[in-house]
Parts: C-alpha cells; sequence; structure tokens
C-alpha cells in the first residue's frame, strides 16, 4: 500500500535574511554607488578642467607659490624670485693674471623654462581617475618642486680655456746672435708655460649648479713653467767660449807678425745645442787653408843668392847670400788647431811661431867667393832708341836695367824677365808708352811700352856668351834698332796672356849681369854686361835668312787734327818678311847646341799725317 504524505513548507530560521533580498541589496547599493562616483569624477573633471593652462593649487617652486597662475605669469613670478641667481661672476686666477666671467655671459640663472613646464605639469599625468586622486592630494598637502639653475658649460669651457691659451707659450731656447762680424749677443731664453683648465672648470661647474652658488667665485688656474732646452746662462757661457776663441791669433817669426784676425775667426764660428743636451760653439776651419797660404806668402822668406860688387868692369867684392824659408803649411795647420782646441777648454794662447823649411840660395856666400877670383866679363850688348813718349821718355827701358843690374843666376838657375823685374806699375816709375794694337802702333797704346828694348838687350847678351836661351819671340813687325831675327819681345797683357824672355845658366859657374842705361842727348842707351867664369865658350851666329819679303808702301792722310800744312809721320813703312838666324854654341871647339831662330815679321804700311 502506498503512503502519501503532504509538500513540506521550510520556515526560515530568526535572523536569517531571505537571499533575494540580499541580491537586490547589493544591486540597489553599486547603482547608488556607481551615481556617487559619476558625480565625483564628473565634478573633479571640471575641476581639472578649470585649471586648464595653470598651475593647480598647491603647487609651489622653493618658496614661491604658483598655484593657479599661468605659464607667462609663473615665469615672471619665479624670474622675481630667483633672477638674483644670474648675478655675479666667475674669476679664474693666476700668477700670471685673472679673467672675472660674468654670470650673464655664460648663461647661469634660474632656469625658467623648465620649472614652468616642471609645475604645469604636476597633476596632469595618468588617467582621469589617476588626476582626480593626484590633484585632491596636491590640494591637500600641496607639492614643492625644487628651483633649477641652467648653465652655458660649452661657453664656460670656452672662456676658461681661451683664456689659459693666453697664458700658456712654448719655451724658446736662448741663443747667441751674430750682430755682425765684430759682436755676439745673448738673446734670452724665455721659460714656457703649460696650464690645465680642465680643473676651474669642473670645479666651476659643480658649485655653479648649486643655488646657495655665492655671487663671486674664485678658481686657481694650474700653471707649470717649462724650462727651455737652453737656458740664458748656457748661451752666456758660449758667448764667453766664443769671445776667449775667437782673439786673434798671431804668427810671428824673425820679427814678422802677421795674424788671423777677429773678425775672421768669428765668421767661422757657430753655436748649436750640443749632443749631450747643452748649448756651445763650433769652429769651421775650412778656410783656414787659404788664410794660411796668403799669411805665409807674407812670412815666407825668399833666399837671396851671393851677389859681387864691380868697379872699372872687374868684381871687386862679394855680398853675403841670406838664409830664405818657406812655411810649411801641414804642421801650421796642425798647431792652429792645437791652439783653437786649447781655447775650446778654457786656454787663451795667442801666439804661433809656424813651421818653417829652411831654403839654401842658390850662390851661397861661400860659393860666390871661390868664384870671385875667375870671374870675368865674357858678353855684353848695347841698343840705341830715340827717346820720346813711345818709351815713356826712356824710363820704360832704363827702370827694368836698373832692377835687373846686381841680379845673379846660380849655376843650372834659370832667369825670367819678368820674375827678375817685379811687376810695372806706375808707383815705380813707369809710364804709357808705345804698343802694337790691331797691327797699328800707338803710341801711349801701354804701361811701360818700350821694355822690350830691355829684353831684346838682354837677350843678346846672354845668348852671346853661350847660355841655354829659352822663351824669345820677334815683335809683330821688324825694329831695325834690334839685330835682325834676334829680337825679344815682352809683354803682359790685360787677358792675363805673357811673353817673357828665359833663359838656363847651364854651367857649373855663377853669372852676374849688369845692366845700365844712360843717355846721349835726344839718344837713350841700355847696356847689360855679364860676368861669369870663363869656360871657353863661343857662339857663332849665322847670317840672316831672309825670305818672303812683302815690301811696304807709305800713305798720307789728311787730318783737321793738324794745323794746315803740318806733316806728323805716325807709322813707318815697314817690309814684311821671315827670317831665320841660326846660332852655334862651341865649348872647347866642340859644338854643344845648334838652335834657328825663326821670326815672321808682319808688313806696315807708313803713314804721314798732313793737316788741312
Amino acid at each position: 500500500m502506498t503512503t502519501t504524505t503532504p509538500d513540506t513548507v521550510t520556515i526560515p530560521a530568526p535572523g536569517t535574511a531571505n537571499p533575494s533580498l540580499r541580491v537586490r541589496f547589493a544591486v540597489a547599493f553599486l547603482v547608488g554607488l556607481i551615481a556617487a562616483m559619476a558625480i565625483g569624477v564628473g565634478s573633479l573633471y571640471a575641476y581639472d578642467q578649470q585649471y586648464t593652462g595653470r598651475v593647480l593649487p598647491g603647487v609651489r617652486v622653493g618658496d614661491v607659490d604658483l598655484s593657479g597662475l599661468d605659464a607667462a605669469t609663473a615665469a615672471d613670478r619665479l624670474r622675481d624670485a630667483y633672477g638674483s641667481l644670474g648675478e655675479g661672476s666667475v674669476t679664474i686666477t693666476s700668477p700670471h693674471g685673472d679673467r672675472t666671467i660674468s654670470f650673464h655671459d655664460i648663461g647661469r640663472g634660474p632656469d625658467i623654462d623648465a620649472m614652468v613646464n616642471e609645475a604645469l605639469g604636476v597633476g596632469r599625468d595618468g588617467n582621469a581617475v589617476d588626476r582626480a586622486i593626484a590633484n585632491t592630494r596636491t590640494a591637500v598637502r600641496g607639492v614643492t618642486l625644487t628651483p633649477r639653475v641652467t648653465v652655458d658649460a660649452d661657453t664656460l669651457a670656452n672662456e676658461v680655456l681661451a683664456f689659459a691659451d693666453s697664458l700658456a707659450r712654448s719655451p724658446i731656447d736662448a741663443f747667441v746672435a751674430v750682430a755682425d762680424a765684430t759682436k755676439f749677443t745673448v738673446i734670452p731664453a724665455v721659460e714656457g708655460r703649460l696650464t690645465d683648465p680642465a680643473v676651474p672648470v669642473k670645479a666651476a661647474l659643480a658649485d655653479l649648479g648649486e643655488l646657495d652658488a655665492p655671487g663671486e667665485l674664485r678658481y686657481e688656474l694650474p700653471v707649470r713653467i717649462v724650462e727651455p732646452t737652453v737656458t740664458s746662462d748656457e748661451a752666456a757661457e758660449a758667448k764667453a767660449d766664443a769671445e776667449r776663441i775667437a782673439a786673434p791669433i798671431t804668427l810671428r817669426l824673425d820679427g814678422k807678425n802677421e795674424g788671423i784676425t777677429t773678425t775672421r775667426l768669428r765668421g767661422w764660428l757657430t753655436f748649436a745645442p750640443t749632443a749631450d743636451g747643452g748649448y756651445g760653439v763650433s769652429i769651421d776651419t775650412t778656410k783656414l787653408d787659404d788664410v794660411l797660404a796668403r799669411l805665409a806668402k807674407r812670412i815666407d822668406e825668399v833666399p837671396v843668392n851671393a851677389s859681387f860688387t864691380t868697379s872699372g868692369g872687374r868684381i871687386t867684392g862679394v855680398t853675403p847670400s841670406k838664409q830664405g824659408y818657406k812655411v810649411d803649411l801641414a804642421a801650421t795647420r796642425t798647431q792652429v788647431h792645437a791652439l783653437l782646441d786649447a781655447r775650446m777648454t778654457g786656454a787663451t794662447a795667442s801666439t804661433i811661431e809656424p813651421t818653417v823649411t829652411s831654403i839654401d840660395p842658390a850662390l851661397t856666400t861661400a860659393e860666390a867667393k871661390a868664384a870671385r877670383p875667375k870671374m870675368r866679363k865674357i858678353s855684353q850688348w848695347t841698343t840705341y832708341f830715340p827717346i820720346g813718349e813711345k818709351n815713356g821718355f826712356g824710363a820704360n827701358i832704363w827702370i827694368p836695367a836698373r832692377l835687373i843690374n846686381g841680379y845673379v843666376v846660380a849655376p843650372g838657375a834659370t832667369f825670367d824677365f819678368w820674375k827678375a823685374v817685379g811687376s810695372v806699375t806706375r808707383a815705380k816709375g813707369y809710364r804709357s808708352g808705345g804698343a802694337i794694337i790691331n797691327g797699328r802702333t800707338e803710341p801711349q797704346g801701354a804701361l811701360a811700352g818700350g821694355i822690350c828694348s830691355c829684353s831684346t838687350t838682354l837677350f843678346n847678351a846672354a845668348m852671346r856668351a853661350g847660355y841655354d836661351m829659352e822663351a824669345r819671340r820677334n815683335h809683330y813687325y821688324y825694329i831695325d834698332r834690334y839685330p835682325l831675327g834676334l829680337d825679344a819681345t815682352v809683354f803682359i797683357s790685360a787677358s792675363g796672356s805673357t811673353q817673357t824672355m828665359s833663359f838656363i845658366n847651364d854651367t857649373n859657374y855663377p853669372i852676374l849681369i849688369r845692366g845700365y842705361g844712360y843717355r846721349n842727348g835726344s839718344a837713350g842707351y841700355v847696356k847689360f854686361e855679364i860676368f861669369s867664369v870663363p869656360t871657353g865658350r863661343k857662339v857663332v851666329i849665322g847670317r840672316p835668312t831672309v825670305k818672303n819679303v812683302r815690301p811696304s808702301s807709305d800713305t798720307i792722310q789728311y787730318t783737321s787734327s793738324l794745323p794746315a800744312g803740318h806733316t806728323k809721320r805716325i807709322e813707318y813703312p815697314v817690309d814684311g818678311k821671315d827670317v831665320w838666324r841660326t846660332v852655334s854654341v862651341y865649348e872647347k871647339g866642340k859644338l854643344i847646341r845648334r838652335v834657328t831662330y825663326y821670326s815672321h815679321y808682319a808688313r806696315i804700311t807708313g803713314i804721314t799725317l798732313v793737316g788741312r
């Protein structure tokens, strides 16, 4: 049997809510809360929108309240409050001067834009809820921002660097200047300076960024002294060495004093750093040899042969010989170098006795005395000449004859006309005289013109004594005062070409040459006598062989340089020809020499000037 019971009804216990009521309550609460929040968010949104473009209430920068201010007003207020941050200066100090840089020049001052932008940005980040919360907090509690300072670091660094560069400098070495050939001058050294601008720049930037930095900031620029390589003392010492080295050097011998001057020595000195890091003087003696060679010529003593005195055509006495000497250039150079080296180390020596080589005369006194009793006049020759302008009125012929008078030619020695006569100068009394120029006679064409009468006369005297004749040259045209084909011209041209007359004493005995010059009215004469020990020589002069004769002609030239009807002979006609003369020399009957002299004489056309 099935039993059915009625449905059971559950009755809530006392104090227990009904589930449906709880749900309804919760929903109602949420709806109310959302409505309230919506109202709050709306209010906060309206609050946020109210301060668009302005600083929210409660925002301060340092002690400056910027609440509700727009950007421009906030900037003005900050500028008023912190404008003093741009007032002041930075001074960079050094032992060599200071440089002051104003805050304005380096852009130091309040960073207005940054502070305004930061103040305006407070409460502007995040979503609406975030901003609402932040705005509420800002309004209730306030926000204080740190004031900002700006400075142009690059400008500051450049200013300090420029100042540092103005103080920095490279060291300058001292040196000795050769102002002229007589004076050395020390140019002092200048010490260098090395600066480190990074140190004050770093310190200044650290301080300038602080709000409480004083208005006057001072920083020391480190400066380090850089010593020059060559000091003034070293240069002064080198100068003193140079003055000592350049003192004159005297070469002294037998009372002769020749020297190397201070001026010359100074020109050989140079100054330069030394290998060991010092500074000194050095001397270049490259030109020493040339200087010594010139000095030696004045010191050298030419040996003097013994000579003879004569009277009445006889040898009556002997003039003593004199020893000669020649400076040994290599040895003397070594002496000079030793003296200079000693001066380099502090010595002050100044005199040298040069090393010389003794030179014996070709004819000593003893040899002359031994020969004197046997000596005789073995030859002579005389030449006539008309005294006139062509021969300096005789001076150009007599002067060299007088210079040669007493000349001794030792055995084996060579007589040279120009070496015996020496230089031809007006100071010796020579005058202008005739010369053959371009085939024409120029009455005043050359100094000492006419001297060939002297050389031709001596040539004939020596040739007739049988000596070995060397240099000889005939004149351009034949001069009838001379033996045909046996004339001997001499000259020294302006171009340096030289013609001399010479002969060798090829005997064992000395030769004494006596020269004379005299006049008889308008006629002049030059004469040479040869004295020696007779050797038995005999000279045979053959008759001239004349060929190729080219007859001359005579002409008349009219000129306005002479008065009308007056005449003047300026050129004599001379036939041209070729001439040979053979000279044979015998000694004790044996032929020892035979020479044929050839002369080519030009043809000269005579000229007589006639005034018109």
